[in-house]
């Protein structure tokens, strides 16, 4: 029997099975051998027709009984049997980092050491009469510490003969039940599933592979970010596209082809093997985007790190903080919306960059790392001011043209940002709910036309006219030209120009209320019942009421009257309204009593769900004052230093002592260090909580006049005037320092606790609306 050699070096049979290899990293592993196969094809001109990789599960029968089998199979070109012996061989590796997503010779013995005990491998090519295989038992090479796969053949089938049928297959056997099931069961599969959709979305796209997972066909997972027509007008960039493309060929560096190794210029030998026959001069290119989110989100924002198509780091929020040459970081974004997130995302394709052995992290200590940096966010704060007072350059970097120009989450067309009818930023019903449909294929959602249409409506809304049309508005003379053309649709791209007499319109009586039309659920509930709700705002009475529902089965109607006295003299909405009804349809259709589920509480869980910026739950009111006044920390350690000197009179003795206390613990610094700080307006980070009102008395220049709040100041002619309109602000964010600092948690809550905390609750409602 013909056998090939394979065997492995000691440290290499040490190694197999023990690398931590997650499951889905074991099949990607497995994956990127079949998509580098499809790439060599696209390279030597010969495209592979309809390539596909099919992933095959046991099923938990099979599992339990022992005979499962997991295979991973191609219809690439098909590989020799002395190609294939070169690929199985533990420890070898012909692939360049620089090209091949397959990085590292181990990874095929490694991926299949962990996921099972015996491994078939076989492949046959268009031309040929027959299969070959190989067949390793890793029990076997543990043993012998030398193995000979024996090498296999069986012939094709008259099918196969007739298509004519290539590709590779790997079959595991002898499977390790535990970690298998994290690939085939409920969550860990549905996890699998996006994971891949997710790594491999770009090459997936790119060279038309498609993946199926145990039939399943893998959807390639897109970001779902604005058109790059769309743009803001930034002071310091001026109008600044939503979308920015990156492409960038650094200058050529020695690279040695044995060691995958960048070298210095200056280097004629490699420093890990000595040598100098293998070393070539090879370009560096850095491609991709950066760009806009249509949704704020805590978690998801930020960066994919590519390595030949396949995502190696999903979401990497490291380029948003700026470390300097001693060390010390400052983290930069999200500043100023961190109550909702961040909403920058992209795209980067850095090949030149090690990985590590995992492929599941660049490293960042790589010098090749710094031309990343560099490149897209720039070697100087993002924060202008910041900047100028470490004595840096101006940063003009992609990133810090995105973060100048989409830092903030105003309602509009000055952000870009969904909001609602009251001209409120929205993050949550209806844009939520668009996201979900984004990534479920829905073609109506995939253009950025329906949040443009949220963006539009909050801006109408601002301008006094929330029930008109955006024809009847008329131009947004303040805001630039709407774009055009794109992926915005066609509804919302009419150009225009400049101001014009407007038309009369024919008034709309009645409009879709998006904000409150979607679906709602209460997963509490028995079942899980879900209910499409259609709002509509009216301008005219309905029958002499102020709204109406009609509830039938799983659908609920709702129409209101926004003129009606029912809202315009009390603070009931139509969205409180709505719950109270629709809470009490869910109890009838889920056929349960309100002895069992309050109807209540029942209201409480769909405001928390889908209107949270409306919620008055002690803990997202005290997680919204911490995030306002964080953000006006910040502003101020920006805009104090444009004042400064400051006389340290000016500030109270114990505050001054408290803030001396914390520099000296944060910095290290003497007293005189700490004095020089305060002059030079460098201590706001180090102001007590409760004296964050206290620098707006002393400051409201810096806070108003739509520096932080849209609160008019210095255009007030009478100073009584102004010291009331500085008064009002400085008296709510007193009420907004009391929930932030534990207010809400009083052990005591009386009648006048309960006064007190929907003061500040309408405190902090009211600054949220000032701000900028």
């Amino acid at each position: 029997m013909t056998t090939v050699d394979i065997t492995p070096s000691p440290r290499v049979l040490r190694m197999l099975g023990q690398i931590d290899f997650a499951p889905w990293q074991c099949l990607a592993e497995l994956i990127d051998n079949s998509i580098d196969a499809f790439l060599d094809q696209l390279k030597a001109g010969s495209p592979p027709f309809h390539p596909m990789i099919r992933v095959q599960l046991p099923t938990e029968s099979e599992l339990r009984s022992g005979e499962g089998q997991l295979s991973i199979s191609d219809n690439a070109s098909g590989m020799t049997v002395e190609s294939m012996a070169k690929a199985v061989r533990a420890g070898y590796s012909g692939n360049d980092p620089v090209e091949k997503m397959g990085l590292f010779g181990m990874g095929f013995n490694i991926s299949t050491a962990r996921l099972g005990r015996r491994t078939e491998v076989w492949s046959t090519t268009a031309d040929a009469g027959e299969w070959v295989g190989l067949i390793i038992d890793f029990r076997e090479l543990e043993r012998n510490r030398a193995f000979h796969a024996p090498v296999q053949t069986r012939p094709k089938t008259a099918d196969e003969l007739a298509t004519p049928t290539h590709g590779t297959e790997i079959i595991i056997k002898g499977l390790e039940s535990d970690r298998i099931r994290a690939l085939t069961r409920g969550n860990g599969k549905r996890r699998t599933k996006d994971k891949l959709g997710k790594i491999y979305g770009q090459v997936m796209a790119r060279s038309g592979v498609s993946i199926l997972y145990d039939g399943d066909a893998i959807a390639p997972r897109r970001h779902c970010v604005w058109d790059s027509s769309r743009s803001v007008e930034s002071a310091v960039f001026g109008r600044v596209p939503a979308v920015l493309q990156i492409d960038r060929t650094l200058s050529p560096r020695p690279f040695c082809t044995t060691c995958w190794l960048w070298l210095s210029a200056d280097e004629p030998t490699c420093v890990s093997c000595g040598l100098s026959t293998n070393i070539i001069s090879r370009e560096r290119k850095l491609k991709g985007w950066i760009g806009i989110q249509r949704y704020f989100d805590k978690q998801h924002y930020g960066i994919d790190l590519i390595r030949n198509g396949r995502v190696i780091q999903e979401l990497d929020k490291s380029l948003f903080t700026f470390s300097d040459e001693s060390g010390d970081s400052i983290f930069e974004y999200p500043i100023d919306a961190t109550h909702w997130g961040g909403r920058i995302v992209g795209e980067l394709e850095i090949d030149f960059v090690r990985v590590s052995h995992q492929k599941d992290s660049f490293d960042k200590l790589d010098p090749e790392w710094k031309h990343v940096v560099e490149v897209v966010r720039g070697n100087s704060p993002m924060q202008p001011r910041i900047a100028e007072r470490m004595k840096l350059p101006k940063n003009e970097s992609p990133l810090a043209r995105l973060f100048s120009a989409y830092r903030k989450g105003n309602a509009g067309l000055k952000d870009l940002v969904p909001g609602n009818s009251k001209g409120v930023g929205l993050n949550s019903g209806p844009v939520l709910e668009y996201v979900e449909r984004f990534h479920s294929g829905e073609a109506a959602f995939q253009s950025d036309a329906k949040w443009y249409e949220l963006v539009l409506q909050a801006e109408r809304a601002k301008r006094g006219d929330s029930a008109g049309t955006d024809e009847a508005a008329g131009p947004f003379p303040f805001f630039g030209d709407p774009p055009v053309g794109g992926t915005g649709g066609e509804a919302d791209s009419k150009h225009i120009g400049e101001p014009k007499p407007l038309e009369a319109a024919p008034v709309q009586t009645i409009e879709k209320d998006d904000e409150l039309s979607r679906v709602y659920e209460v997963s509490a509930l028995p079942g899980r019942p879900s209910i499409r709700v259609e709002a509509y705002r009216h301008l005219i009475d309905i029958n002499g009421k102020a709204f109406s529902v009609v509830p039938e089965g799983f659908s609920f109607r709702f129409d209101y009257n926004v003129r009606s006295p029912f809202f315009e003299e009390s603070l009931d909405t139509p969205a409180g309204c709505l719950l109270v009804d629709l809470a009490q349809h869910f109890l009838a259709v889920s056929a349960e009593s309100p002895r069992n589920f309050p109807l209540s509480s029942i209201v409480r869980t769909l405001q928390e769900t889908y209107f949270p910026n409306d919620a008055t739950t002690l803990s997202s009111a005290a997680e919204s004052a911490t995030s306002l006044l964080g953000e006006l920390r910040r502003h101020f350690d920006e805009v104090l230093p444009a004042v400064s000197p400051i006389d340290l009179r000016s500030i109270q003795g114990s505050q001054l002592d408290s803030i001396r206390k914390q520099a000296l613990r944060a910095e290290s610094a003497s007293t005189g260090d700490v004095e020089r700080m305060v002059t030079e307006g460098r201590f706001a980070k180090y102001v007590q909580t409760d004296y964050l009102p206290e620098l707006v008395r002393l400051w409201p220049g810096l806070v108003m006049d739509g520096q932080f709040f849209a609160v008019p100041y210095a255009s007030v002619d009478q100073e009584r005037l102004r010291a009331m309109a500085a008064s009002d602000v400085t008296g709510c964010l007193e009420d907004v320092v009391w929930v932030s600092e534990g207010g809400g948690s009083s052990m005591s809550k009386d009648a006048g606790w309960r006064l007190r905390y929907a003061r500040a609750l309408a405190s902090l409602r009211l600054l949220s609306s000032w701000r900028v």
